[in-house]
């Protein structure tokens, strides 16, 4: 009976290869802000290794560096605005809601609400006008909002794998 070849378990697949166990351990290091030295010294592999992967998720767009501002010690607060919409143009709602002062991401979602953006405001009067002007637009059925109170600081990167 010919004996069956098994492929090495992945971590991830996609039109790049395949991310092996050390890609993501290195990915989890680097959610954690580890250092490529630190990375290396945790994993006991060749810095040069650590880096030259590190290079090869970032050129294959795996993995994007982000700057963000820590709006809390700047006197702001963050919040989600949940939009339902009424007429599923769920794009042209969603540009005309990014070009609001305060909104700092919107994302087209599945399920409950169509789209969910994250805003920052300083207090309430700039607060109850994010949400008034959002009910103004054309197509907008409900709006539901929430703020942020903190992070959970989790022990671990919750990778689906």
């Amino acid at each position: 009976m010919p004996s069956l070849k098994t492929k090495p378990r992945t971590i991830l697949e996609n039109q790049f290869g395949q991310i092996d166990k050390l890609d993501g351990q290195i990915i989890q290091l680097l959610l954690k802000g580890k250092n490529s030295k630190s990375i290396a010294t945790n994993l006991k592999s060749p810095l040069s290794t650590v880096q030259r992967r590190i290079r090869k998720l970032f050129e294959h767009h795996l993995i994007v560096s982000t700057v963000d501002l820590n709006y809390e010690k700047l006197g702001y607060k963050r919040g989600m605005l949940h939009l339902y919409l009424s007429n599923g143009h769920v794009n042209e709602v969603g540009q005309v809601l990014a070009e609001m002062p305060g909104i700092l991401s919107v994302a087209v979602h599945i399920g409950n609400s169509d789209l969910v953006a994250l805003f920052v405001y300083k207090n309430s009067k700039q607060l109850l006008d994010t949400i008034s002007e959002s009910k103004k637009i054309t197509g907008v059925d409900r709006v539901l909002w929430s703020e942020e109170v903190y992070f959970i600081k989790m022990n671990k990167i919750n990778l689906i794998c």
